[in-house]
């Protein structure tokens, strides 16, 4: 018996649930990556995502290659290609780790649809995450909207588990003689246009990352996760993003690194609560699809977003004369990447400063980050909108200029991204008093935070007024 695999957010062999189902299941094997147009074909795909997602097919290949078998890469669409493949390597099992978002399950079911009704088998399994929503219910039986019961639930379950080691199947014999399959022209000519990418793809460089942060900076990780001048975070959300590691592995050695040395315990256990937010906002969207282009909050459909158009492009261009929100705006454009501590102030700043609607903003940011996942995206986007799960008020501003003396007290994060402010002593960078002592090239702040903080008050404040008077029918 032949089958194959659908290799998509988890380009690896070792720890692939779905992929061991099909070892179990076949005698003769090949794995498969469809390319979509419709998913990677268009301007608002990150060119850098692209490239990262392309290096790690790279390796795949490679170990696919080294067991003596091959990676198949098709065109979609998946629904039309998958069959058609299926028939002419006389397979009749196709195996695939689910997704959470709308698309991908209406694909995937149209998938499935189509296979079975050529009287093959299909194989899925859940992989992207350890719990699915369906798993994590309160004691009503239904889902968490706040994330520390979640959280409490989540560590519960997880505790009630057998993880132990995970034994892969015995890997059947590659399927021969199916015949020569080409390089899609769309895979050809994407990579004539992209750069190199910027951090290092595939299933080898996702270890070396893991094991690197293991080995030390994960003892200080609960001091300096916030710290964007620091290199104190994982950096492994594009590898998750894209599956190069498990999820499981993940926890598996930040719990035997946590076991060896005590001193680790504290760093190791706040990373994980940071892979369980992974976990609540992949539940949200399977839970709530909608949130994908609505408020998680209903009662704030009612706000007045401004959307002024001179404020986004100077927001999107790094240039609002607020440092840290440019700092964290031009390392995302520069690499693809921004840290989180930054993401949650830039997203404060569009949000509350601007008063520009948050969806705009998981646009943007989703056109130009290497680690673009719809539901991580979308949850710390509402998040910092106060339009989505988090359990505090839409009262919570951040103040920009008290975020970058916090968190990049010697202005090293500032400086090493605004190159205009490279020479600026590090207590003008965090007074607004000081803005004019900057520099003749960097713009002076388009908003006064304090007067817009007061502005977005009464913003939100009129959207729950007005939800209010509609559920009570005035």
């Amino acid at each position: 018996m032949r089958g194959l695999h659908w290799f998509r957010n988890d380009l690896r062999l070792q720890d692939n649930r779905a992929l061991d189902d099909l070892f179990q299941a076949v005698d003769e094997w090949c794995g498969l990556f469809v390319l979509e147009h419709r998913l990677v074909n268009k301007p608002s795909v990150s060119r850098k995502r692209l490239s990262f997602l392309f290096e790690c097919l790279d390796d795949l290949a490679t170990d696919i290659t080294q067991v003596g078998n091959r990676l198949v890469i098709i065109e979609g669409p998946a629904e039309t290609q998958i069959p058609q493949v299926m028939h002419e390597m006389s397979a009749s099992v196709l195996s695939f780790n689910e997704s959470t978002t709308p698309f991908a399950k209406s694909r995937d079911q149209s998938v499935i649809c189509s296979v079975e009704k050529a009287g093959h088998r299909v194989l899925k399994r859940r992989d992207h995450v350890i719990f699915s929503a369906t798993d994590i219910r309160s004691s009503k039986g239904s889902a968490y909207s706040v994330y520390t019961p979640y959280r409490n639930a989540w560590w519960k379950k997880y505790s009630q588990n057998d993880h132990g080691e995970f034994t892969a199947s015995k890997r059947p014999r590659p399927i021969a003689n199916f015949g020569t399959v080409s390089t899609p022209k769309l895979l050809t000519n994407l990579k004539k246009n992209l750069e190199k990418p910027t951090f290092k793809g595939g299933h080898r460089a996702a270890h070396n990352r893991l094991n690197q942060f293991l080995n030390k900076p994960v003892a200080h990780y609960h001091q300096n996760r916030d710290r964007p001048d620091l290199d104190g975070t994982s950096r492994l959300s594009m590898h998750l993003r894209f599956g190069t590691i498990s999820v499981r592995e993940c926890f598996k050695q930040a719990m035997e690194a946590s076991h060896s040395d005590p001193s680790y315990k504290s760093g190791v256990h706040r990373w994980l609560d940071e892979l369980v937010w992974r976990e609540f906002y992949n539940a949200i969207l399977e839970e709530n699809p909608r949130v994908l282009h609505s408020n998680y909050r209903q009662e704030y459909d009612y706000l007045n977003w401004r959307n002024n158009p001179k404020d986004f492009s100077a927001w999107c261009a790094g240039r609002t004369g607020f440092p840290i929100v440019d700092a964290g705006i031009r390392q995302l454009l520069s690499t693809g990447w921004m840290h989180n501590r930054t993401r949650m102030i830039v997203a404060s700043f569009l949000t509350k400063d601007l008063l520009i609607d948050w969806k705009l903003g998981e646009r943007f940011f989703f056109e130009h980050l290497v680690d673009g996942d719809p539901a991580s995206n979308n949850g710390g986007w509402q998040w910092a909108a106060s339009t989505g799960t988090d359990a505090q008020p839409y009262f919570r501003i951040f103040n920009p200029w008290k975020q970058s003396e916090r968190w990049d007290p010697e202005g090293d994060y500032i400086r090493r991204w605004v190159a205009e402010l490279r020479d600026v002593p590090k207590l003008h960078l965090h007074s607004p008093t000081s803005v004019t002592q900057l520099a003749s090239d960097y713009p002076t702040p388009i908003v006064d935070h304090a007067s817009q903080r007061r502005a977005a008050l009464i913003e939100y404040r009129k959207a729950r007024e007005q939800n209010l008077e509609a559920q009570q029918g005035v």
